[in-house]
């Protein structure tokens, strides 16, 4: 599974999500509200781990810890432009910013993919306030980010 191509690392993450991260999972770090385990690989960043909420749909997800704004914003701008070069046209890029701090958030999906099958792949940008100084982490996400419908009874 280990590769430096990042366009081949995108593809397994994407067929990955059709089986619920199966073969990522390593061990299970437990978690009351989700499930949670750590990674086999870290196919982006460091600290990768799968998680679930209700045991329904199943996240990739990495974190980098950037020692300065300037290096995150390298890193946040890397991340997305490799993920455009990678998956190409089909998808769409919808950039914002985050609704509770001052960070940014990029996320592309294929709106040609049926509900239940549409993955997402996300960064984010964050600042995180220490006593003495400002950390920035970098969040790479893959999962759908539909939420589940409810049946009518």
């Amino acid at each position: 599974m280990p590769t430096t191509n990042p366009c081949t690392k995108l593809e397994q993450l994407k067929n990955a999500y059709y089986d619920d991260f199966k073969q990522l999972k390593e061990v299970k770090v437990g978690g009351r509200a989700s499930n949670i385990w750590k990674a086999k690989y870290h196919l982006f960043g460091e600290n990768c781990q799968v998680f679930s909420w209700g045991g329904k749909q199943h996240t990739y997800s990495c974190r980098l810890v950037a020692p300065n704004e300037e290096t995150a914003q390298n890193y946040y701008r890397s991340a997305k432009r490799i993920t455009k070069q990678c998956l190409g046209d089909e998808w769409q890029l919808e950039e914002s910013n985050r609704r509770h701090d001052d960070g940014m958030k990029a996320s592309f999906t294929n709106n040609k993919a049926k509900p239940s099958e549409q993955v997402t792949f996300s960064t984010h940008l964050v600042p995180t306030s220490g006593l003495f100084s400002t950390t920035w982490t970098i969040y790479y996400y893959v999962g759908n980010s539909t939420k589940p419908k409810h049946k009518k009874h």
